[in-house]
């Protein structure tokens, strides 16, 4: 059975995904290591847990896989642009700050920061250059994109980190969580109409 899983993007629960991964260290650090980080954080849990923490979507670029929305926030918030993203997180430069903590990280589970902080703790004391260079070593789903981009799926992971017998299963609990995580997000927003 064939699945093209996708999550709504739940700006909110990426955001303090990034609030969380930056309280971690010292609320700043280079974007292009959180967007990396982040993007390991997933796959990790997606290994272990057949689920997303972030809700992106991802791609390869030349300097290895990069949570996409993720990376347009971030580009975005040079100033208060009034998204959830900028009041929490800016961007100066090369590097981005914890602006304020969301106040309660009630959009993820215990699970979820574990696997942040663990990730976290593995690349401490490596510079965003050492996590690149991680990335172009170690994961098999990234591609060279020589200069542009390309479009990295839930299922190109699910086949690098899982073995051949575990595979449909995890995709087939992939597609159930994105699903119901669909049907919460449409829920939530009929509320909020």
């Amino acid at each position: 059975m064939q699945y093209s899983i996708s999550f709504v993007f739940d700006e909110m629960k990426a955001t303090q995904a990034a609030c969380y991964l930056l309280s971690l260290n010292a609320g700043r650090m280079n974007y292009l290591k959180m967007i990396k980080l982040l993007y390991l954080a997933d796959r990790q849990y997606i290994t272990d847990w057949s689920n997303s923490i972030t809700t992106d979507c991802y791609v390869s670029m030349d300097n290895g896989p990069v949570t996409s929305r993720i990376y347009d926030l971030i580009k975005d918030s040079k100033t208060d642009n009034g998204s959830y993203w900028a009041s929490c997180i800016r961007t100066n430069g090369y590097d981005v700050f914890l602006m304020k903590e969301p106040g309660e990280y009630d959009r993820l589970s215990p699970m979820e920061m574990e696997v942040i902080a663990e990730i976290s703790n593995r690349f401490e004391s490596a510079s965003a250059w050492d996590v690149v260079k991680y990335c172009h070593e170690n994961l098999a789903e990234w591609q060279n994109p020589a200069g542009s981009s390309i479009p990295i799926t839930i299922e190109d992971i699910v086949k690098v980190v899982k073995s051949d017998k575990d595979r449909d299963e995890c995709i087939e609990e992939m597609g159930l969580a994105a699903s119901i995580q669909k049907n919460n997000y449409m829920n939530m927003q009929a509320l909020r109409s």
